[in-house]
């Protein structure tokens, strides 16, 4: 026999509340915040190159193709703007943290959206 939910059963379900992470105070200096933050993207964005390399050794390795190759590579004009937005982008993502204010202590009342 199986049991269904009753259609007029008190829920306690509630929506969401934004978290406000950009102006939030974890560990009691905004300073020091900021600079975990950084650390933290800094670390991640660093494994996951380094694990991107070990992969690309290997291929390299495995085909046996001259690493001097790699050494003399000339991008174009297309390649060189390209990873200038994602140079960009990765200095947004790591250290845009250090620019947060982090005025509002953890626990502190948040806004409705």
């Amino acid at each position: 026999m199986s049991k269904t939910a009753e259609p007029k059963r008190a829920t306690f379900a509630a929506d969401a509340i934004p978290a406000d992470i950009t102006n939030g105070l974890f560990l009691g200096n905004p300073a020091v915040d900021n600079l975990v933050s950084c650390v933290i993207a800094m670390s991640a964005e660093m494994w996951a190159i380094k694990r991107r390399f070990k992969v690309m050794e290997e291929v390299i390795a495995k085909h046996g193709i001259d690493t001097a190759l790699i050494e003399t590579y000339a991008p174009t004009a297309e390649q060189t703007a390209e990873w200038e937005r994602e140079r960009n982008r990765f200095v947004t993502h790591v250290l845009g943290s250090l620019s947060n204010e982090g005025f509002r202590p953890v626990g502190a009342e948040f806004p409705k959206a």
